[in-house]
């Protein structure tokens, strides 16, 4: 043991402060191979260790690096919940835009209840919910709640679809609790998830897009007048027109070529105007509209899908008809309203006439046929029904791997009030001279492969009243998650 005047902190000490000076830590060394190793000493002249010093360091890095990952872990779960949220609130607006049809463009039971069953298919919740209506504000919520308008108005005019009554937006809101944030004084947090889903639309108004579009538009002969009221023509292919033709439209534009043939200074041309410039050819060319739409699927058979050739006064009912049917020369037959899928045509003969009111048409073979001075007065379903399987607007849907043209006769007195969608088939309007056809249908849509136009035909399309699944001023819509 050595004295305490060998204690090199004490020998430092009196070196430096012979009166013992009042400082209570001092530096002090100790002779290490020749030379003298500073060290810390308090008053009485004992060492100071930093074993104690590195352990408050090392408990405050924890402490740190502890609400780090606590906070790492709140923020994944929070991103996650959100994403569930954000997949819930799709499926609920596309439950809920679905049903706006059935519910006239605005929030009823049904859209309610499509919209929390959706949310029950998730796995969101396995109670039902009951949605609040037409709320434009995000409301903080004790759980999960649900919110459906028609026409969007969350995020105000910076919304595109802002007030369009035909988007369902859906917004779910649910607090969350944090695991680790309550130590921040962050105990909960309230997720947001909106989404949009509707029908999209060429709009048809004056001035607006077009009611008519083909792959291939042919005039065949002289004397053709197509009259378009407040909506415009597009071809996509082969234009072709003949002499003392006449076309009035909001717009014409034809994309590929066009043959004017004998037409060059005496077709008369009313495009957005009278007596106006030719057709404008268009370098951007344009999708078929309908090209998303899913077709019906096949009903079971009709109640009265034996009666093929039905007598004067029957009346058919919608479903499946596997042969087509055929009316006989003066005899007057109503379609029922609902969809009619066929494999086979729809023959009107001479004299025959056919109608009915809410009435879609398909064609998986066949088509309908209006022959020489037979009458049609049909008229497309105004809503969608997924009960029925018709879609808003639609009168005569081909299918697209069907080819059967449709023709129009010359003498047919007709008017077809809908869409006639004929993807991969020609519809043809043969010559007719002094008979208007079309002209009591407060709106139509042709959206088919190729358009024949025969010598004397005068049809009219009234486009400013024509929807599919919309309103009277918009058409040839495709239903979709907007946002």
């Amino acid at each position: 043991m050595r004295s305490k005047s060998d204690d090199p902190c004490r020998a430092d000490e009196k070196a430096q402060h012979p009166n013992n000076g009042r400082k209570t830590i001092r530096s002090c060394g100790s002779a290490v191979a020749g030379r003298v190793e500073p060290q810390l000493c308090d008053a009485s002249g004992v060492l100071i260790h930093e074993s104690g010093q590195t352990l408050v360091l090392v408990a405050l890095s924890l402490t740190l690096l502890m609400g780090a990952l606590g906070l790492a872990i709140d923020i994944g779960f929070v991103r996650y919940q959100q994403s569930r949220l954000q997949k819930a609130a799709d499926s609920a607006a596309i439950a809920a835009g679905l049903e706006i049809g059935n519910c006239s463009n605005t929030v009823c039971a049904n859209m309610q209840t499509a919209a929390a069953v959706a949310l029950k298919e998730d796995g969101i919740t396995s109670a039902t919910i009951t949605p609040t209506a037409n709320q434009c504000t995000i409301p903080n919520s004790s759980g999960l709640a649900m919110t459906i308008n028609v026409a969007p108005c969350v995020l105000g005019t910076s919304d595109p679809n802002n007030g369009n009554t035909h988007v369902a937006e859906v917004v779910l809101t649910e607090p969350q609790r944090t695991f680790f944030g309550a130590f921040a004084g962050i105990r909960t947090l309230n997720l947001v998830a909106r989404a949009e889903a509707g029908d999209s639309y060429v709009n048809t108004g004056v001035n607006g897009g077009n009611c008519i579009y083909t792959k291939s538009l042919e005039f065949n002969g002289s004397n053709g007048t197509f009259t378009l009221n407040n909506c415009g023509i597009y071809d996509n292919g082969n234009l072709q027109t003949n002499s003392s033709d006449t076309a009035t439209a909001s717009t014409f534009l034809y994309y590929g070529s066009w043959s004017p043939n004998n037409c060059n200074s005496s077709c008369v041309w009313n495009i957005g105007g009278t007596n106006t410039a030719p057709p404008a050819h268009t370098t951007t060319p344009q999708a078929d509209p309908l090209a998303s739409l899913t077709p019906p699927s096949q009903p079971a058979n009709s109640t009265t899908y034996n009666n093929t050739t039905p007598n004067n006064g029957a009346t058919l009912q919608p479903g499946y008809y596997p042969n087509g049917i055929n009316l006989n020369s003066n005899v007057s037959v109503t379609l029922a309203q609902g969809l009619y899928y066929m494999n086979g045509s729809i023959n009107v003969n001479s004299g025959a006439t056919l109608s009915g009111t809410g009435v879609e048409l398909y064609f998986n073979n066949g088509a309908l046929q209006l022959n020489s001075g037979s009458t049609a007065k049909l008229t497309a379903p105004t809503t969608t029904s997924s009960i029925a399987g018709t879609t808003a607007g639609m009168l005569d849907w081909q299918s697209s791997s069907n080819s059967t043209g449709m023709p129009i006769d010359s003498g047919s007195s007709s008017y077809l009030q809908g869409v006639i969608y004929l993807p991969n088939a020609q519809l043809t309007l043969n010559s007719a001279a002094g008979v208007t056809i079309n002209s009591a249908a407060s709106y139509t849509a042709l959206d088919v492969k190729d358009l024949m136009v025969n010598s004397g035909e005068n049809f009219v399309i009234n486009g400013s009243g024509g929807y599919l699944g919309g309103s009277p001023s918009e058409i040839l819509g495709t239903f979709g998650l907007s946002e």
